[in-house]
């Protein structure tokens, strides 16, 4: 059974994307988030019945409380980057299977550390007993200039292209009013010039660490007909996984996205040169 064109997104809610948003939390965030996001699918909070939020930082039962929701269908999605869209996935899920009629996913963090869980690391792992204090630096800049360096050697990328990736990605946020960097254009000589983090990885190739909530509204072709909004059939998803520690990865110049673009897209039926828009993680 697929689930090409069985649910359809009918409503979003973003908040900006900010360094930090002092004195709230992620919850709070998200709650904001999800309000608009009901509101924007013509629906009452009382017409949620499914959510889906982050299963890492914080309940997806207490986001419920918060919300003033009684779902019947709860899940947490943490496949770290991914986590987003692959809520997106089980909502449609959910939906198809008939467990839920308007799956509510929200997501966001404040960075404030007066709301902090505190509860990362805690536990003892391999990666808290090995990777932590004898791999790479702190976060994951040490990771990905590995892999960049890797990369370099293996096909023989160049710094320049490199730098010229996080220049495009700044391009493309400028005229967007809740980025970050709204307005503030970058070149790829101004990401080659900034200081050197990692070798071979530059400050402006690395990810700020920001805060924010996004929230969308899913629910079945057949119900988002009727809604204000024309709808965003889901017509692919997928999945994949290899490791989660750099050094269990079989190849670290390629991430798990080779198969899970490769099953949305069978599953889509359609191909990359049908693209028009494309939403990448970096």
């Amino acid at each position: 059974m697929s689930l090409r064109g069985a649910a359809a997104i009918v409503g979003i809610g973003e908040l900006p994307t900010k360094r930090n948003y002092p004195g709230r939390s992620a919850y709070s965030l998200c709650t904001e988030a999800a309000k608009l996001a009901i509101d924007d699918a013509g629906l009452r909070p009382q017409d949620i019945d499914g959510l889906i939020t982050s299963a890492e930082d914080f309940s997806p039962i207490t986001l419920a409380e918060r919300l003033g929701l009684r779902p019947t269908f709860l899940e947490g999605s943490h496949l770290m980057g991914a986590s987003g869209a692959q809520s997106i996935g089980l909502a449609a899920m959910a939906i198809n299977a008939g467990l839920a009629n308007y799956v509510l996913c929200a997501f966001g963090g404040s960075r404030d550390p007066a709301f902090s869980s505190g509860g990362h690391g805690s536990s003892t792992s391999i990666k808290t007993e090995f990777e932590s204090p004898y791999g790479p630096v702190v976060a994951a800049n040490g990771i990905y200039a590995l892999m960049k360096q890797r990369h370099m050697r293996k096909f023989g990328s160049t710094d320049e292209q490199f730098a010229k990736v996080a220049a495009d990605q700044r391009f493309n946020a400028l005229t967007n009013e809740n980025a970050v960097f709204h307005g503030k254009p970058i070149t790829t000589a101004d990401v080659l010039n900034s200081s050197m983090v990692s070798d071979p990885l530059h400050l402006l190739e690395c990810v700020m660490p920001c805060a924010g909530a996004f929230a969308c509204v899913v629910t079945s072709a057949e119900r988002a007909r009727d809604l204000p909004h024309p709808p965003a059939f889901i017509l692919g998803v997928g999945s994949h996984s290899t490791h989660d520690l750099i050094w269990q990865s079989p190849d670290i110049t390629t991430t798990p996205v080779e198969v899970s673009a490769r099953k949305s897209f069978e599953m889509a039926k359609y191909g990359p040169g049908d693209v028009q828009f494309a939403e990448l993680y970096d």
